[in-house]
């Protein structure tokens, strides 16, 4: 069974050929549901904007994503070559991605600007360029807002920790990280497929 994909305000907004600020009305006056991130931000199912659209006579929008074969594009970040390792094993459970992999936050943000993945596993300790400042560089470019992140990491003190959900990433996880948990994380948020 196919998992539900989660969208965010602007995306949901999009899907709606809305504003950001009409969503936002309608989750607060109750209208809308939507569930939240660890930082406060909607998220919201294709199933229940499809549903809130039926309701109230709006033509359900075409699906971001119509190619129904293009694959899922996640990017790992981590300078551990084991953990990048556990994650292509761990992944390799679904169907339907492609992944590419990134030593450091620099070399991260160059495949990341040119590649444009729809996930980004992150580490935050990282020569070049830390989680932290790569998480800031993908939040400030709003032509990947649809873009999830993942950050794990060894080194998640309560002030990193703070500092990661401010930037309203979509999932944190503590190293070492157990494999169910990060297997049924990103099939989660990636929507994807069990092969």
């Amino acid at each position: 069974m196919r998992k539900k994909k989660s969208m965010r305000t602007g995306e949901a907004a999009e899907y709606l050929d809305v504003s950001k600020a009409s969503i936002t009305n309608w989750v607060r006056s109750g209208r809308l549901k939507a569930s939240t991130t660890p930082g406060g931000h909607y998220l919201f199912t294709k199933e229940v904007l499809d549903a809130f659209a039926l309701e109230r006579g709006m033509i359900p929008p075409e699906p971001l994503r119509p190619d129904a074969s293009e694959k899922y594009k996640i990017l790992v970040i981590d300078d551990d070559e084991a953990f990048r390792s556990f994650t292509r094993e761990a992944l390799d459970t679904y169907t339907g991605y492609e992944l590419r992999e990134a030593e450091d936050g620099m070399q991260g943000a160059l495949i990341t600007g040119a590649w444009r993945p729809d996930m980004i596993i992150v580490d935050l300790r990282m020569p070049n360029m830390n989680g932290v400042e790569f998480c800031e560089f993908v939040k400030k470019d709003d032509s990947m807002a649809h873009t999830k992140l993942v950050v794990v990491s060894a080194y998640l003190a309560p002030e990193v920790r703070e500092a990661v959900e401010i930037l309203a990433v979509d999932a944190v996880l503590d190293k070492p990280v157990r494999l169910g948990r990060f297997v049924a994380t990103i099939g989660k948020l990636a929507d994807l497929e069990i092969g």
